[in-house]
């Protein structure tokens, strides 16, 4: 079996889906009020982040690579982050050791499932490469676009988040115990995580 697979960040979203203005409200911050404007505007990035990687999920527009050492046995490689909006290279090591690009008429890529996939087409076949660390990368865009276009229910869990640690400026609150997610917001997460258990990379 392989080691599973490998993500970097290309290009990070150019928004976050929360405003500074919809994070004051909800905290009750005046919106005249920019001393809190900096802070607030790191919880939404680490709020967003926080989602993402609880969910396998991307919100706003951004760029990833997918690495791995070896091709799965089927038919479909599946890619982590969801919702999947292209694929913009397929990269691979032949057995000489050159980086190649793999044409994309080999492959269909499947946006309408979550996890999005790269399915060979009819009568292709993955091709002949060298077994080496990361010898697959896959380049991906993933997310629901703009700020304007992230689910609701989305926005609402990244503000109960920034919430929570705007009132808590430590992990353990005294006087109520542990204080890391709050209940809304994890249920909220739950409903949106794309499991990827049975994504297998290399093995059978």
């Amino acid at each position: 079996m392989a080691d599973g697979y490998g993500l970097t960040l290309v290009t990070a979203p150019a928004q976050e889906p929360v405003t500074i203005a919809e994070a004051k409200k909800h905290v009750e911050v005046s919106i005249s009020d920019t001393h809190h404007d900096a802070h607030l505007a790191r919880l939404i990035t680490a709020a967003r982040q926080y989602v993402e990687d609880k969910t396998s999920r991307a919100i706003c527009t951004q760029t990833w690579d997918l690495f791995t050492d070896e091709l799965p046995y089927g038919d479909a490689l599946y890619l982590p982050k969801a919702p999947l909006q292209s694929v913009t290279y397929f990269k691979y090591y032949d057995t000489s050791g050159v980086q190649q690009t793999w044409t994309n008429t080999n492959y269909v890529v499947s946006t309408s499932r979550e996890p999005g996939r790269i399915r060979l087409a009819y009568g292709a076949s993955w091709p002949s490469y060298q077994i080496r660390p990361d010898a697959i990368n896959v380049r991906f865009v993933c997310g629901y676009g703009t700020q304007t276009s992230a689910p609701e229910r989305v926005k609402a869990a990244i503000l109960l988040l920034v919430g929570h640690w705007f009132e808590h400026r430590s992990e353990v609150h005294i006087g109520a115990g542990a204080v890391e997610v709050p209940m809304a917001a994890a249920r909220l997460m739950e409903q949106f995580a794309v499991g990827d258990e049975f994504i297998a990379y290399g093995g059978p």
